[in-house]
C-alpha cells in the first residue's frame, strides 16, 4: 500500500480483512425481518434485519442481510420441518446463523444468512401472545364482547374478509346450501401482513355502525403461525370488545387460537365451521319455533273448547234471562191491561180475546174430560164383559130356572116332577125333577 494514501478498493479490502479476523465464525442475530416480501421472488433475497425499542417500537439499529440461492431451499425445508411450519416474512422476529462479511466493490457490510433457528421464532412470537393475552385478561378486554347477547335469529350478517377469497366463497356458499335467508354486508379487508391490523379494526369499525347488522364475523383461510400473527393484536381485540354488535372468527387455524379468537363472542375453526354456527342457531329458533307453534295450536285449541263451554253455559244463562224478562214483560204487559181496562174498545178486545181463550181452554177441558168418559166407559165395558153371562157359561157354568123362569138357587127350589131349563153356552135343556 501507498504509505501517503489508500485507494477506495484498498481501503475496502482492508475493513474486510479486519471483519473476516475480527469475525472469523458464523454468528447468531436476532431481530426484526424488513424488506423482505419485496424481493422474495428473486433469485438472490436481500432485506434488513432491525431491532426495535421495547417501549416506543421505534427501530433503533438495522443491519443488511442477503440469502443466497444456494442456502434458500435449505433454511425453507428448515421451516416446514418446524413443529408449526411458517416462512419468512415482513414484521417476524427470528434468529438467524451469519457470518459477517464486508463487499469491497460496494464497501457495504452485509450479513450472509446460513441457517434459521425456528424455535426461536415460535417462541418468540408464543410469548408476545402470552404476554398480550395476560395483560388483555387483566383488563377485561376478552370478555366485554362475550357478554352481549347473540341474536336467535342472526340474518344479517357484516362479513370481514378478502373479497373473493377462499374464506369469501366458502362462508358465502356454506350459507347458500341452507336455503335460509341471509343477507351479508362484505367489508374488503386485508387479512395478512403488516397492514392487516389496521384493515381490520378499519372494517370492523365500519359494520359496527350499520343498524340493520345482527352480527359482524372476521374470517379468512387459514395459514401459519406467522402469517395469523396479526391476529395476535391487542388493538384488534380491544375494538372487539369495544364493538356494540358481537363478533364472531373463523381465522381458519386447526391448531393455535389467536387473540382475536380469544376477544371474539364465540369462535370457529374455518370459514365453513363459522357459517354453520349461525346456521345451525337459525335451525334451532325454528325448531324452537315450530314446538312453541303446536303448543299454541295446543292452548288455542284448549281456549277455543274452554270458551265454547262457557258460551253454552252463558247461552243457558241467557235463555233463563230472557224467559224472565218475557215475564217480567207478560206481568208488567198485564199490568197496563188492568190500567186500560176502563177503555171500552180495549176492553172488549181484551174480553174477546179472553173469551176466545176461554172457549180454547173449554175445549180443551171437554176434550179432556171426554177422553176421561170414554175411558171410564171403557173400562166398564170391561167389567160388564167380564160379569156377563154368556162369558160365564163359556167357562162351562151354566143357569138353571124353572119354566117360570125363577132361577133355582138350592135345592129347595127344584120340586119333584117340576120341569126345569138349564141354560148352557149353545142352547137350553129342559130336564123334569125326579127326586
Amino acid at each position: 500500500m501507498n504509505e501517503e494514501f489508500l485507494t477506495v478498493s484498498e481501503l475496502n479490502n482492508f475493513i474486510r480483512d479486519v471483519l473476516n479476523s475480527g469475525f472469523p465464525r458464523a454468528l447468531w442475530i436476532c431481530g426484526e425481518i424488513q424488506g423482505y416480501d419485496r424481493g422474495k421472488d428473486k433469485k438472490h433475497v436481500f432485506f434488513d434485519l432491525c431491532e426495535k425499542d421495547p417501549a416506543s417500537h421505534e427501530i433503533i439499529a438495522r443491519a443488511g442481510l442477503v440469502m443466497f440461492a444456494n442456502a434458500r431451499p435449505r433454511i425453507e425445508a428448515m421451516l416446514k420441518k418446524a413443529e408449526n411450519a411458517f416462512a419468512l416474512k415482513d414484521d417476524i422476529e427470528v434468529k438467524f446463523l451469519c457470518k459477517v462479511d464486508f463487499y469491497p466493490a460496494h464497501g457495504q457490510v452485509r450479513l450472509i444468512v446460513e441457517s434459521i433457528d425456528p424455535i426461536y421464532t415460535l417462541g418468540k412470537i408464543a410469548q408476545d401472545r402470552q404476554r398480550l393475552i395476560a395483560a388483555l385478561k387483566q383488563k377485561g378486554v376478552l370478555e366485554q364482547n362475550k357478554r352481549l347477547g347473540l341474536s336467535r335469529v342472526p340474518l344479517n350478517i357484516g362479513l370481514i374478509t378478502s373479497y373473493d377469497s377462499a374464506a369469501y366463497h366458502d362462508f358465502i356458499d356454506e350459507l347458500k346450501r341452507s336455503g335460509y335467508g341471509f343477507k351479508i354486508f362484505v367489508a374488503n379487508t386485508v387479512m395478512q401482513g403488516k397492514n392487516a391490523e389496521s384493515s381490520v379494526v378499519k372494517s370492523l369499525k365500519f359494520l359496527d355502525r350499520m343498524e340493520t347488522l345482527d352480527v359482524v364475523v372476521i374470517t379468512r383461510g387459514g395459514g401459519s403461525i406467522a402469517d395469523l400473527a396479526c391476529f395476535d393484536s391487542q388493538a384488534m381485540a380491544e375494538a372487539i370488545a369495544q364493538a356494540r354488535l358481537p363478533v364472531i372468527s373463523g381465522i381458519g387455524h386447526e391448531i393455535n387460537t389467536t387473540v382475536t379468537d380469544l376477544a371474539a363472542h364465540t369462535f370457529a375453526k374455518t370459514p365453513t365451521a363459522a357459517a354453520r354456527l349461525l346456521m345451525g342457531r337459525t335451525e334451532e329458533f325454528l325448531l324452537h319455533l315450530r314446538e312453541k307453534n303446536e303448543e299454541l295450536m295446543r292452548l288455542a285449541q284448549e281456549h277455543v273448547q274452554g270458551q265454547h263451554r262457557r258460551l253454552r253455559y252463558a247461552a243457558g244463562i241467557a235463555h233463563t234471562g230472557i224467559l224472565a224478562l218475557l215475564k217480567s214483560h207478560q206481568q208488567e204487559t198485564a199490568r197496563i191491561g188492568e190500567a186500560l181496562k176502563r177503555a171500552p174498545l180495549n176492553l172488549i178486545k181484551q174480553s174477546r180475546q179472553k173469551t176466545a181463550q176461554q172457549r180454547e181452554d173449554l175445549k180443551k177441558t171437554i176434550h179432556l174430560r171426554l177422553q176421561n168418559s170414554r175411558a171410564k166407559i171403557s173400562q166398564q165395558q170391561k167389567l160388564i164383559e167380564m160379569a156377563d153371562p154368556k162369558n160365564i157359561l163359556k167357562r162351562g157354568f151354566s143357569i138353571t130356572r124353572t119354566r117360570e123362569g125363577k132361577s133355582v138357587r138350592c135345592v129347595q127350589d127344584a120340586r119333584t116332577h117340576k120341569t126345569l131349563i138349564t141354560v148352557l153356552m149353545d142352547g137350553q135343556v129342559a130336564s123334569e125333577v125326579i127326586e
